[in-house]
């Protein structure tokens, strides 16, 4: 009988990645990219350490392979710094950019569209902004501007141009019948786009600034402001018209919800799915499955390689095909770094079909790498870039190894071999089925870091429902494009609609689940990095101890340090526009929020309150007070309430008899949140530990007239220090709170964001103020200014940004974040 010898273990990934040439260098070339993004090195600098690199490596080809290898390193990680740091920092001296100021100057502006116009239509649900608007945004090559002298300049560069309208049933969106490659002329407002204004929010300048956008041009009544001079000026303006054709296809075969997700599955184009129906594909972690990624280039690759060989086609004709179609498809998709990196390995594996010579994982997957950075240096810090470079990796050299199938014993081979057909197929079908769930969970916990850095989110569920997503979409990805490029074939085009039909349901059936995903604070970076390094030491070793201390890390960051307490009270007037959002965090570890909402919409708590509370590592919403039933101080609760636990809601005593629809959805929301609700009015107090919050209007009824003048009005204490938050005071509840006793303020909340007939000047002799916040939407001149605020000075959230003050033993303080200016408001006794 002879003898079972298993078979010797595989080497660990690390010596395949040590014998490829081209790592080091990527890796070089990356390390640079980090360190010209982190702390941009003089570009003189740079340049000598390339050319240092280079002489070294010519040196050492003739001496030494050993220095020849470093130099070659030094030189890739100078050259990608300096291509980093001329991509974001070195434009020519007529880029239009420079026109562009913080103050918005009325331009006029001829170029060439470079991008398809999206459009973000206006949210339609109860919580939407007081007027309704669609806005549709591209990016414009420019290569005239028109200013106030009336002189036409030559200029070159890119602009990000903005066209809004108000929203009506026979107005048409914005920049319609305009695309990719025409030449148009446009009026509007050109301005340099704004820092960040609060803690947490998504830097916009820094984005465009990767882009290499320097000047927003905005404009409404796209009518009026914008002209079309020439149609497809440019030669690739050929994808826009197959896009156009593939997208009007789209909605004459599919119903229009399913319309809407097949031309995001299809062609990118996403500006038909409202934000609710994007939401929830992200809330349960399986939005790749839409935007066009590698995912889908493989799938198609793997489709058409497959029915090529079915049909006799040989194998080397069948990879050039494959080459063509998916850089095709690629280009067409608009060549996300995603995208480009799975064109690239694509197109490297069908090489090596056609060449008849191996190409190395490694250095293909290095290869990739240096094409996509060489395309655009800044996408290694987009996340889509990130996730699919990880995932990849993590397929490829961990995932491979770990589920690769066990070598049967002599005995086990018997026992498989007696099995009739049916336990044969059941036994191999479950077999793929653990498989498939068992990447699925995998790619998700290697992913939850990035995700939860970029949208503060574990979305759990993705682990149950990705497996049969992935299935269902490549099915209507592939009848899809045959249904594209054939024509409306019956059972191929009902097959498509069904798969993307179900994939709906399960999402949106998914998405109710409680506790399907988990929104959580931003990770530190610090532990981001070694999560990273962890698994790749993991992979690369093949170590499988590394697993435990990489799933106790992964707890370790979910779990979060607790909140220490200390001796300050922090106050933040956030900057969301017209509206209002400030946030109390106590001494004691309680944050309460006074109002959460703005003119914008709800979208605003996606975009700037939540981050900020993120960011602050803050999980829950102790309470939340709204001051009054106006919609841009409450418009943003529903969202809030999904976001995070909220332990009591209070509101003042007209507030729930106001009847409107939208009132009636966010007393809904609470109810079915379970969130208790109480009714605060004049002469009530509330304490939290060493603060106090007392009631100083509305009384239990009345006084009559709008909302605003029964806005709620909080007098916050602090040890010897004092805030006043107004909300919309004004006319007869000013008059009332004016009839009070006199309070000692230390921060006052200019009452109606600042309004002149809602600041009386015997407001500033009734609470003498040291410093006065203004919750602006607008410019200065439109509200209060310094001066009529006596000698205190006044801080608007639209220049300043969010507004920082902290309250402890040693005194006051008060922080613009934006202009990054500190004062001491206030020392200490």
């Amino acid at each position: 009988m002879l003898e079972h010898k298993p078979r010797p273990p595989l080497p660990p990934p690390w010596k395949e990645f040590a014998a490829s040439p081209l790592v080091p260098v990527a890796l070089s070339a990356g390390i640079g990219l980090l360190i010209d993004r982190f702390f941009e090195p003089p570009l003189h600098l740079l340049a000598l350490l390339a050319a240092a690199g280079v002489v070294s490596a010519v040196i050492g080809y003739f001496r030494s392979h050993q220095y020849a290898t470093m130099g070659f390193c030094l030189a890739a990680a100078a050259m990608a710094a300096i291509h980093h740091h001329t991509h974001r920092n070195v434009f020519p001296a007529d880029d239009v950019g420079r026109f562009a100021d913080e103050q918005p100057l009325i331009v006029r502006v001829r170029g060439l569209l470079d991008e398809t116009p999206v459009l973000r239509r206006s949210s339609t649900e109860g919580f939407g902004p007081l007027q309704r608007v669609d806005r549709a945004t591209a990016v414009l090559d420019a290569t005239e501007l028109r200013d106030g002298s009336g002189v036409w300049h030559p200029v070159s560069g890119r602009l990000r141009i903005s066209v809004e309208q108000i929203a009506g049933p026979n107005e048409q969106p914005p920049l319609t019948g305009i695309f990719v490659g025409d030449e148009i002329e446009m009026t509007g407002l050109l301005s340099r786009p704004s820092p960040t204004g609060n803690p947490g929010e998504w830097d916009y300048a820094e984005y465009l600034r990767d882009e290499r956008i320097r000047g927003e041009l905005r404009a409404t009544k796209a009518d009026d402001t914008v002209t079309r001079l020439n149609d497809h000026g440019r030669a690739f303006a050929i994808l826009a018209r197959l896009r156009g054709t593939f997208a009007k296809r789209i909605d004459e075969i599919f119903p229009p919800r399913e319309a809407a997700l097949a031309r995001a599955l299809l062609i990118g184009d996403t500006s038909a799915m409202d934000r609710d129906e994007w939401d929830a594909f992200a809330r349960t972690g399986v939005v790749h499955v839409l935007a066009i990624s590698g995912q889908h280039l493989v799938i198609l690759a793997g489709f058409v390689w497959w029915t090529l060989l079915i049909f006799g086609v040989r194998r080397r004709r069948g990879a050039i095909a494959v080459i063509v179609l998916i850089v095709a498809y690629a280009i067409l998709s608009g060549l996300r770094p995603s995208a480009l990196r799975a064109a690239v390995m694509v197109v490297l594996i069908c090489s090596s079909i056609v060449s008849r010579k191996p190409v190395q994982s490694a250095n293909m997957f290095a290869i990739a790498f240096l094409l996509v950075i060489a395309w655009n240096p800044t996408d290694l810090f987009n996340t889509g870039c990130q996730l699919s470079f990880v995932s990849v990796f993590v397929l490829m050299w961990g995932i491979s190894r770990w589920l690769a199938p066990r070598e049967l014993t002599p005995l086990e081979q018997l026992l498989a071999e007696s099995r009739s057909n049916i336990s044969k197929f059941l036994h191999h079908l479950g077999h793929w089925l653990l498989v498939f769930f068992a990447i699925t969970a995998i790619l998700t916990i290697t992913n939850a870091p990035l995700i939860m850095m970029r949208q503060n989110l574990v979305p759990t569920i993705g682990i149950l429902i990705g497996p049969p997503l992935i299935i269902l979409t490549a099915i209507a990805l592939v009848a899809g494009f045959i249904v594209l490029i054939l024509g409306n074939l019956p059972v191929i085009g009902w097959l498509a609609i069904t798969a993307l039909s179900w994939s709906d349901g399960i999402v949106h059936w998914a998405d109710q689940i409680p506790g399907s995903s988990r929104y959580v604070p931003t990770p530190a970076y610090w532990w981001t990095v070694g999560f990273y390094l962890l698994l790749a030491c993991g992979i690369l070793l093949a170590d499988r101890r590394f697993a435990l201390a990489l799933l106790a890390w992964l707890a370790f960051g979910l779990v979060g340090l607790p909140r220490t307490n200390s001796d300050e009270l922090r106050v933040t007037f956030l900057a969301v526009g017209h509206g209002g959002c400030t946030v109390l965090e106590t001494p004691d570890g309680r944050t309460l929020l006074y109002d959460a909402g703005t003119m914008a919409g709800p979208d605003t708590v996606r975009r700037i309150i939540a981050p900020f509370l993120w960011s602050r590592g803050i999980n829950r919403i102790d309470e939340l007070f709204l001051s009054h039933a106006d919609l841009d101080h409450f418009n943003g609760v529903s969202e809030l309430s999904r976001r995070f636990p909220i332990g009591q809601v209070t509101m003042t005593p007209s507030f729930a008899t106001k009847d409107t629809p939208e009132v009636a959805n966010v007393l809904l929301a609470l109810r079915d949140r379970a969130i208790p609700r109480r009714i605060a009015s004049a002469g009530d107090r509330f304490t939290c530990g060493t603060v106090s919050l007392s009631v100083l209007h509305p009384p239990i009824e009345g006084p009559d007239g709008v909302e605003n003048e029964r806005s709620l009005v909080l007098h916050v204490e602090h040890g010897t220090h004092s805030f006043l938050l107004t909300g919309d005071l004004e006319k007869s509840g000013m008059t009332r709170v004016l009839g009070l006793p006199p309070v000692d303020c230390d921060i006052l909340m200019a009452p109606h964001h600042g309004s002149r007939s809602a600041f009386p000047p015997q407001l500033l002799y009734w609470c003498s103020p040291e410093l006065v916040v203004v919750n602006r939407g607008n410019r200065p001149e439109s509200a209060v200014r310094a001066g009529d605020a006596g000698a205190a000075p006044v801080w608007d959230t639209w220049t300043a940004g969010a507004i920082i003050v902290r309250s402890h033993s040693s005194g006051l303080t008060a922080e613009a974040f934006r202009r990054k200016e500190r004062i001491v408001v206030k020392r200490g006794r």
